[in-house]
């Protein structure tokens, strides 16, 4: 039986060996929805989702990481999930600085392995130079390279006033297609209507044009270049049929890349969704 952290902070058990917690952090640009499992003396492992989809991304992943020992943190993203939608621009450094600032809200051990997802990536990445106390071990899960580079509507979505159109009229609706047919390509449809109701709140076209414009999925190469500096030990991990991420991609961000191991999987870009179970255990063999 599984009891939920109440919004006073109670801890509840979590089966006969942990906890989960389930809350909103005010944190400086609004409130962040969280969720943190697992025994509370596990490895602490900060997970960080991608662009589009929010923290329930890593539903299947966190079950099998449990089971290995690890005591998971997971939050959404601003303008995502459950997360606030504050006003202003979405840099990349907004998402860094809530990063920072949940795993101190939250009390969360430290340092901690973090595990970021395509632009999650990203971010993890640019937290691990900036912040290397926090983070001990940085896994980077199909990361990002340059979004805007690969995107025929980056050029629309840029022109002011009509990229705005275009985001509401033809930018969602096609994510949403293309959720459609990946869930029903990897027989898990239910998660279609989650990700419906994410995208039936325009705070988040809305962020993820700023995104866009900002620059915040554009080309992340400094960002991975600059872990040459990072003391810890790096994972990647990608999938050989990813077409979201192109193999060059991933060949320039290992270019990039200090030393690293690399684990490549049979496996799409949803590769948290199809593979938990392998993912978890490369990075439990790679902990421990």
């Amino acid at each position: 039986m599984k009891d939920r952290l109440s919004s006073s902070g109670r801890i509840g058990q979590l089966d006969i060996d942990g906890f989960a917690v389930v809350r909103k952090e005010k944190l400086s640009d609004g409130l962040t929805f969280c969720q943190r499992e697992g025994p509370p003396d596990g490895i602490p492992l900060v997970l960080v989702h991608g662009a589009t989809v929010p923290s329930w991304e890593f539903d299947f992943l966190v079950p099998p990481l449990l089971r290995a020992g690890f005591q998971t943190l997971r939050f959404d993203l601003y303008a995502h999930g459950a997360s606030d939608r504050p006003q202003g621009e979405y840099p990349l450094e907004r998402f860094k600085r809530q990063l920072i600032e949940i795993i101190d809200a939250t009390g969360f051990p430290q340092p901690a392995i973090l595990l970021g997802h395509s632009f999650g990536a990203a971010v993890a990445a640019s937290v691990a130079v900036s912040s290397p106390d926090k983070v001990s071990r940085l896994v980077l899960v199909a990361p990002m390279l340059d979004f805007n580079a690969t995107s025929s509507w980056t050029t629309l979505f840029r022109l002011p006033g009509i990229g705005e159109l275009a985001m509401h009229a033809f930018g969602v609706p096609a994510l949403i297609r293309r959720r459609r047919r990946r869930y029903a390509g990897i027989d898990k449809p239910q998660l279609t209507p989650r990700f419906i109701e994410q995208c039936a709140d325009r705070g988040f076209g809305r962020g993820l044009l700023s995104m866009i414009r900002t620059g915040a999925l554009g080309n992340q190469g400094e960002r991975y270049a600059a872990l040459r500096d990072y003391p810890g030990d790096v994972l990647l991990i990608t999938g050989d049929h990813d077409v979201i991420i192109p193999p060059d991609h991933i060949a320039r961000v290992r270019e990039l890349l200090p030393p690293h191991l690399h684990c490549t999987i049979e496996a799409e870009h949803n590769l948290l969704l199809t593979h938990p179970d392998v993912i978890a255990d490369a990075v439990l063999r790679w902990t421990t």
